[in-house]
């Protein structure tokens, strides 16, 4: 047994018991009354179904947990966005219970799903929510006070907001859950990990991308200064450096879209990429919930067992096709990085393109044009270099379409596998062999 099995194996005696492979949820309306759940929720509780279905949720509350976390995620699933957060609950008899619950906005409703934390994630968590529960029970914050507080802290262990954090905890701990020797069944078919690595590789990349660019910028505006000073007004080189510095000003441009802001194809693709893991995640841990709701028997439980089945079978149809939709959009977007890389790389064999012909020009000039020959040597250095990047990141985002294909595959349908093979590289003519 490793250790990550015995930390799982291992029962707080002061904590509600329930398993790692457990998974129970609860279905509420818009209020919060209970409407329905599972025979794991009702022993887990310690109540008895009269003294649930009815009721509203809040009779499982520990004030362990921040009132600060309920009103995020209240805020979250009014807007009918499925939310997810540690919550510590408490039993009838008064032992707490701690769960990651994911909430999933439904028609008049929501479902609440629970599974067991096992990351190191938890820790901080518990201590964080000590602090705060704490001076909120002392009215020492207010709930907007709480909210901030607890923003605060997550940006300083390094998440952006509360979205980021709770897809990350989502993740953590269905991870650790499917590594257990409890639970075989992975959620995510595909390498979600190696995504994400080939994502920050295309993010450091197209950083690298960008300094280059910033050096190659001032090089043709020095090239047409030379030009100015060795011939004559219309010259050919100058002649030759107002086009470079025409075609680089767009390509600039192209780049930037490319690489920056709020129009950037990797940061769109990075946020897509993981809504696609979360919904996926959420739809995976729905299709759980229908699987062990048909080997129960609620019969007696004081809800309709067929209306129940196809209240959940419509919920997973709808998240199972809100998830589809997310990874189609992001294997969308990792297609057009790798076509956007490749058109930026034939804009860069136009410029060495009038870079060979400046380089011809350049020896008509005598002597003095050989310090117009070493700015075109610099540019074609730049231009390999920059080349070399971009098919980097091509490469990087075939290898990202793969992979986002292998989670389609797995869990929408079969389908034809595309071919993946890195683009071709691109060659340049030798300073050399200049042709005119």
């Amino acid at each position: 047994m490793n250790e990550q099995d015995s930390r799982a194996d291992r029962q707080d005696p002061t904590e509600a018991p329930f398993a790692i492979e457990e998974l129970f949820y609860s279905r509420t309306d818009k209020r919060g009354v209970i409407l329905a759940g599972n025979e794991v929720f009702r022993r887990v509780s310690g109540y008895d179904w009269p003294q649930l279905l009815g009721a509203p949720h809040r009779m499982v509350r520990n004030p362990i947990t921040p009132r600060a976390v309920f009103a995020i995620l209240w805020s979250t699933i009014q807007k009918s966005e499925p939310a997810v957060a540690y919550v510590c609950n408490r039993a009838q008899d008064g032992r707490p219970y701690w769960v990651l619950a994911t909430i999933l906005p439904f028609r008049d409703g929501y479902l609440s799903v629970r599974i067991k934390p096992s990351s190191p994630l938890l820790a901080q968590v518990k201590s964080l929510y000590d602090q705060l529960s704490r001076q909120e029970r002392a009215g020492e914050l207010t709930l907007e006070a709480s909210v901030e507080t607890l923003l605060a802290a997550l940006r300083s262990m390094g998440f952006a907001d509360y979205q980021s954090f709770m897809r990350h905890a989502l993740a953590t701990e269905t991870t650790a859950r499917d590594q257990t020797r409890h639970h075989r069944d992975r959620l995510l078919h595909g390498d979600v990990e190696k995504i994400r690595r080939g994502l920050q590789e295309v993010v450091a990349t197209q950083a690298t991308l960008v300094d280059d660019f910033e050096r190659l910028r001032i090089l043709p505006t020095n090239m047409r200064i030379l030009a100015s000073r060795l011939e004559p007004s219309g010259g050919a080189v100058g002649a030759i450096s107002d086009i470079y510095l025409s075609i680089s000003a767009d390509l600039f441009r192209k780049v930037g879209d490319f690489t920056l802001g709020e129009h950037s194809l990797c940061k769109h693709m990075s946020e897509q990429f993981e809504k696609a893991v979360f919904l996926t995640t959420c739809a995976q841990l729905q299709a759980q919930v229908i699987a062990q709701a048909q080997q129960e028997n609620s019969s007696t439980a004081g809800f309709n067992p067929a209306s129940e089945a196809s209240c959940l079978a419509e919920l997973g149809a709808t998240y199972r096709s809100a998830a589809a939709l997310a990874l189609t959009e992001a294997e969308e977007l990792a297609k057009r990085i790798d076509v956007a890389s490749n058109d930026l790389r034939r804009s860069m064999l136009s410029l060495e393109t009038i870079t060979v012909i400046g380089k011809v020009e350049s020896t008509r000039i005598g002597e003095e044009g050989e310090r117009v020959a070493a700015t075109i040597d610099q540019l074609h250095s730049h231009h390999l270099e920059i080349s070399k990047l971009l098919g980097t990141i091509a490469h990087l985002s075939r290898t990202i379409t793969a992979e986002l294909v292998l989670m389609q595959d797995s869990f929408i349908e079969p389908r034809a596998k595309p071919q993946i093979h890195p683009p071709p590289p691109l060659t340049f003519a030798a300073q050399s062999s200049p042709v005119a």
